[in-house]
């Protein structure tokens, strides 16, 4: 089960993997959440990490494949409020929805 409570497919560990890997890589996030994960992933290596955080269930209703209903990734994105030359704390995206400067829902 996931951080939800939500059964885990193996597409779901598929795109979760690469949503982190790609995350990860980027150089623009230094915190990332994901339905996926019990913990938040913080970006601690100065040269790979960014100004933003970003939330993220990597494929949204996976368990509904086996219906051939639609599925995707929801997404929402927070500029980190901590100081840049330390690594970001959670408390970087725990913040009202008033705070987010991108989101969104890809097919």
């Amino acid at each position: 089960q996931n951080a939800t409570g939500d059964d885990v497919k193996k597409l779901d560990i598929i795109a979760n993997t690469i949503w982190v890997d790609c995350m990860k890589q980027c150089g623009v996030c230094c915190l990332l959440v994901s339905e996926e994960e019990e913990q938040p992933i913080i970006i601690t290596d100065k040269s790979k990490r960014g100004p933003f955080c970003v939330a993220f269930d990597p494929l949204d209703g996976s368990s509904n494949v086996d219906c051939n209903v639609s599925v995707g990734s929801i997404f929402s994105v927070y500029r980190r409020k901590s100081p840049d030359d330390k690594a970001a704390t959670v408390e970087d995206i725990l913040r009202p929805g008033l705070d987010c400067i991108a989101a969104g829902y890809s097919m």
